[in-house]
């Protein structure tokens, strides 16, 4: 959920014991807003790899969010060659996700990888979303984004960082590569 197509998120990987522990916190400290099942398959234009280097800053993805279909475009903005500080994100409905697979193929671009996800989304105090998530063939992780204005980035990281730690989230759970990069990685190492 980008404010003003710039998302400042922080993701946490997580053990089931401490997933659910934080599940039972969320429930009684925010508003659930809902359960959903999504799926993001990942693309590559042929003529500009993605993959080209060690940590790629961009990605293309069809999504599927319950009943709704969409395209996302997201570059990562690094605070270091291997963490990301902001994301510029553009996603907007599309009509028919199998024939936007078509375009794509058509114009030479290839898919990477699909990402399968049941999430929970929560909100708290009208300042954060909180997403639990649970990845097939990956495990257990937390969102944190701000849905306020913060002043500054920099704020806002720290804000998440504090609100982290409210629910036993420290620096060490933080998890920088993202979901389709960690599904690579995976398949690269079986």
């Amino acid at each position: 959920m980008a404010v003003g197509n710039i998302e400042i998120e922080m993701k946490f990987r997580v053990d089931e014991k401490i997933f659910l522990k934080a599940k039972d916190l969320l429930n009684k400290t925010s508003r659930f807003v809902k359960t959903s099942h999504q799926t993001d398959e990942y693309f590559t234009p042929s003529h500009r790899n993605f993959l080209s280097l060690d940590f790629p800053i961009e990605w293309l993805s069809l999504r599927k969010r319950d009943d709704k279909q969409l395209i996302n475009y997201k570059h990562l903005n690094l605070v270091n060659p291997r963490e990301v500080l902001f994301s510029d994100e553009f996603e907007t409905v599309i009509e028919d996700i199998e024939k936007m697979k078509n375009i794509f193929s058509s114009l030479d671009f290839r898919s990477l990888v699909t990402v399968d996800k049941k999430r929970d989304i929560y909100i708290y105090n009208d300042e954060f979303e909180v997403v639990l998530d649970f990845v097939r063939d990956l495990g257990y992780f937390m969102e944190i984004e701000t849905i306020k204005d913060f002043g500054s980035v920099e704020n806002a990281r720290y804000r998440i960082m504090e609100f982290a730690k409210s629910l036993d989230l420290n620096e060490s759970n933080i998890e920088h590569r993202g979901y389709p990069l960690l599904m690579l990685e995976k398949d690269i190492l079986q």
